[in-house]
């Protein structure tokens, strides 16, 4: 019995099907979007049959998809233009290359999915594109991706690539920050660590009065050092300086970071509305190189949480005087220790967690550390997982979240896991793990450690590069995903969503200033973050693969056996033998 099934956040639709076996003589699937108005179009396809070239504008009619489970990237393209609400139809296709034909066995059809970031009436959730190590990057500039160009592109507000490498990004802040001039009044509590995007420092500019923004001190770029700048945000305060009704200066030592990305709206009788927060950084590189998401939440008790942490940081940096040493003090710590459960409208809750949250900041020494209290909380919630912990993540030091999956996969081994990080040997400490090994200290040029296919690091076609594909660029910066997300169970009752600007481990809830919201029962919210995950993942999964396995894995062709490809997930007998495609056909999806 076919059956397919699709998910989808604001950026990306994912779709997995079924015929419960393998389908003898089948030579893959054309794939079609359906809009609203039931217009179907095939779905682009890259790879080729042996003998035949790539042609122009291929689609998946002609060369078919040999999995179980794809993606459409594209379908935000038109999104708005035409419809933000598909189906997908999935053909099964027999024959030789180049004169395919649909098979006698039915189509397939998907239940109908939504482009959207509302996953609820008060709560939005928003993904970037993000993602530079593609072919279209790698095109548009001309097969030479270069960091210096591609930063020149994604500064230029109104942009083609910085449009699109942003998606809904760039739109979710300015209409945020609007919110205070939109003739109804209010004022905006803001805590950014980086803020260089010209485009959204107009928008905080005209704000004028009504903006009260504590503001970091990141590390200043390579042009700035040069000039002897040491705040990265010098242009930027100096601006707002001129305009801003409150702007602090929370100017941390070193080894500390105020590394909050969050506004809090209040309407013009003081009362606090909306709060948007995630890990997005408000410059170019975070709105286009790196992938990040952001929640906004129209939730009065959620909003008044954040601007009560507003004002504790805002009291802890005058306490502080000129002493950065005596920033992060007791009080702060002693309060953001403290968490608050939100009860939502729907029965779910959200649980809200500030840092520094330890009664002192990290010692040298990590002999019998204790665990902050977050961090506890989260580390319980991996463990109790029962089907599914996904990931994203920058670099969280460790013991982190890494540390925590693997010891889950090790209790339970049918547990789907799967995550991507920047750091190479953040990855490697999975693996460490799981053989029950201490990971050692690298030095300066040591090779980073292997990896588990399961939790990998982002890479692109960099050393490696298939036959017919450009040489791609992988990072702009330091960070290539920058999301700081965790996912447990997304299709159950029960299913979490961890996600802020905590990047998920001792470190930040030690030394950082950072907030983390963890989510509990909100499936829709769940299914969209699990969809963001596992697109950010099989992007860079494979790419992974071709760089650590060299060209044999670089094999991009069709097979022209069906038993080959489709052994790969189904058996003789009809069990699934693909983690990932067993993983989406358990899922019911969520109408929202």
């Amino acid at each position: 019995m076919q059956n397919a099934v699709a998910f989808a956040d604001n950026d990306v639709v994912v779709i997995a099907w079924s015929y419960g076996r393998k389908l003898p003589g089948c030579m893959g699937f054309a794939v079609y979007r359906i809009d609203a108005k039931g217009k179907e179009t095939a779905l682009p396809s890259m790879a080729v049959f042996p003998g035949t070239k790539r042609q122009p504008a291929q689609t998946t009619a002609q060369f078919p998809i040999q999995k179980f489970y794809w993606k459409d990237p594209y379908a935000r393209l038109i999104a708005g233009k035409e419809s933000r609400t598909f189906r997908y139809k999935i053909v099964p296709l027999e024959g030789k290359p180049g004169s395919l034909m649909p098979m006698r066995v039915g189509f397939a059809i998907s239940n109908e999915v939504t482009l959207s970031p509302q996953v609820a009436p008060d709560l939005q959730a928003y993904f970037n594109r993000g993602l530079i190590s593609t072919q279209r990057v790698s095109r548009a500039m001309d097969g030479h991706p270069d960091k210096e160009s591609l930063l020149s592109m994604v500064a230029q507000p109104g942009n083609a690539m910085r449009k699109s490498l942003a998606g809904d990004m760039i739109a979710a802040l300015l209409d945020f920050v609007a919110r205070a001039g939109n003739g109804k009044g209010g004022t905006l509590y803001a805590a950014l660590y980086e803020l260089g995007d010209d485009e959204l420092i107009s928008a905080l500019e005209k704000a004028g009065k009504k903006l009260h923004l504590i503001l970091s001190n990141p590390k200043a770029s390579d042009q700035q050092s040069a000039s002897g700048i040491t705040d990265g945000n010098d242009a930027s305060r100096k601006r707002l300086r001129k305009t801003a009704g409150t702007l602090i200066d929370r100017m941390v030592a070193s080894n500390h970071i105020a590394h909050n990305k969050f506004l809090v709206y209040v309407d013009a009788k003081g009362k606090p509305k909306a709060v948007l927060f995630g890990s997005t950084n408000w410059t170019s590189t975070g709105l286009c190189t790196q992938t990040n998401n952001t929640i906004v939440a129209d939730d009065t008790v959620l909003a008044k949480r954040y601007l009560d942490y507003w004002n504790q940081l805002a009291a802890d940096t005058e306490a502080a005087g000129d002493n950065a040493k005596a920033l992060q003090g007791a009080k702060l710590r002693a309060w953001d220790a403290k968490p608050k459960v939100i009860m939502q409208a729907d029965s779910s809750t959200v649980t809200s967690w500030f840092s520094p949250n330890t009664p002192k900041a990290r010692g040298r020494s990590r002999t019998n550390e204790a665990r902050p209290p977050d961090m506890e909380e989260l580390a319980t919630l991996i463990a109790g997982a029962q089907h599914a912990v996904l990931f994203l993540a920058f670099y969280p030091g460790t013991p982190s979240i890494v540390n925590w999956v693997a010891e889950a996969q090790l209790t339970n081994k049918d547990l789907f896991v799967r995550g991507c990080v920047t750091n190479p040997s953040t990855a490697a400490g999975f693996l460490y793990e799981l053989q029950g090994v201490e990971q050692p200290k690298r030095k300066k040029g040591d090779p980073p450690g292997k990896q588990d296919p399961r939790v990998i690091s982002a890479k692109a076609l960099t050393s490696v590069v298939p036959s017919g594909w450009q040489k791609e660029i992988l990072s702009a910066g330091f960070a290539v995903t920058h999301d700081k997300i965790v996912v447990i169970d997304p299709f159950s009752d029960n299913c979490v969503v961890a996600t802020g600007s905590h990047n998920l481990g001792y470190k930040a809830s030690y030394d950082n200033d950072d907030n983390l919201a963890i989510f509990k029962g909100q499936q829709a919210l769940a299914q969209a973050y699990a969809t963001h995950v596992l697109d950010i993942y099989d992007h860079f999964s494979w790419r992974w693969m071709v760089q650590e396995k060299g060209q044999k894995a670089a094999d991009t062709m069709l097979s022209v056996k069906p038993d080959e490809w489709q052994s790969k997930y189904f058996g003789d007998k009809g069990e699934i033998r693909s983690a990932q495609l067993r993983f989406w056909l358990g899922a019911v999806p969520v109408t929202r």
